[in-house]
């Protein structure tokens, strides 16, 4: 099963891709995924996600299949072949904007199932997509300032506090 969403943003493809493989302040803005680790090719990171709502957190290991500076990054996370789950954000300039491609795929034997949860998914990924765009517009918009030294602790403290729930 494969769902895909696509939005535009106002932002070049080199900055929206620096933002997604930032991978530590995903706690900033999606909603239920927390990684610990370094995006690189090939690299395993460490993801924790919310099931039911946030009532089941889950922790798994990811790993970093595609690494394309301003076009692409992709992970995959499951449990051998009979489930594999793998997210992809891609990323193409058209004009003053850039189009963005959220693809989540489900693999493996269990993959029939998806189907069942297919609604539940899109809506998933519509509020994913909602808070990046959030986010990326208000970092847009907060580029042309400068950032005081206070404002810089408050986010780094911000950060920890988010990446230890």
């Amino acid at each position: 099963m494969k769902e895909t969403t696509s939005f535009a943003l106002t932002i070049t493809p080199i900055r929206a891709w620096t933002h997604i493989v930032d991978l530590p302040t995903f706690a900033l803005w999606h909603p239920s995924y927390r990684f610990r680790g370094i995006a690189a090719p090939d690299a395993d990171v460490s993801l924790t996600f919310s099931l039911l709502k946030g009532e089941l957190p889950l922790t798994a290991e990811a790993k970093i299949i595609a690494y394309e500076r301003a076009h692409r990054l992709a992970w995959q996370t499951g449990f051998g072949g009979i489930f594999a789950l793998r997210e992809e954000y891609a990323f193409a300039g058209a004009g003053a904007q850039t189009q963005v491609r959220h693809t989540i795929a489900v693999e493996g034997v269990l993959s029939p199932l998806g189907y069942l949860a297919r609604r539940g998914l899109r809506k998933t990924m519509q509020a994913q997509d909602a808070a990046l765009i959030r986010y990326l517009t208000k970092e847009v918009r907060g580029n042309g300032l400068s950032v005081n030294r206070h404002r810089r602790l408050f986010r780094k403290t911000q950060l920890a506090r988010k990446t230890t729930q």
